[in-house]
């Protein structure tokens, strides 16, 4: 798989298998976003898919990334590089966008849907919305070398 977890570790390897379902169940809701929003995907090199790992996937303000989390990011970024035609492709944005998707739909899930007024990079993010600012980073590393991307999301606060 050219996507790899933080370590190489597979995320989902010790989760429970109800939470197991769980991962899948937020990558599902957050792929069908992705999808809508079609990041780039990195280029394959030489007809083959280099090997990325993560590094890093981070969200501000800061939200800690547990196993699920982890989970959910990846089969999302799976699934939605899949669903380009590139199965075993590579998104750095996909996984930034993934951060903050799957950060709102367990939101959602425990009660306090995040009123979503604008998602996408942080560069094209327009001046006029207000609101909270969530920004998610993703680093990369691996054959290929480092690899970086950026999202955010502008979430109406409630008040």
């Amino acid at each position: 798989m050219p996507l790899t977890a933080i370590g190489g570790a597979d995320p989902s390897a010790n989760l429970e298998p109800d939470l197991q379902a769980g991962a899948s169940a937020i990558a599902m809701a957050a792929t069908a976003r992705l999808v809508d929003l079609a990041p780039a995907l990195r280029p394959a090199r030489d007809e083959a898919e280099p090997v990325h790992e993560v590094v890093s996937l981070t969200l501000q303000p800061d939200d800690p990334l547990d196993a699920l989390t982890m989970a959910s990011c990846m089969a999302a970024h799976n699934a939605y590089v899949a669903s380009r035609g590139r199965p075993g492709g590579v998104s750095p944005g996909a996984l930034a966008l993934a951060r903050l998707l799957v950060w709102a739909t367990r939101a959602e899930m425990l009660g306090g849907r995040p009123d979503v007024r604008w998602i996408g990079p942080p560069a094209r993010r327009p001046d006029d919305i207000e609101g909270l600012v969530v920004t998610a980073s993703a680093e990369l590393g691996g054959d290929a070398g480092p690899a970086r991307a950026q999202a955010c999301m502008v979430v109406l606060q409630a008040g």
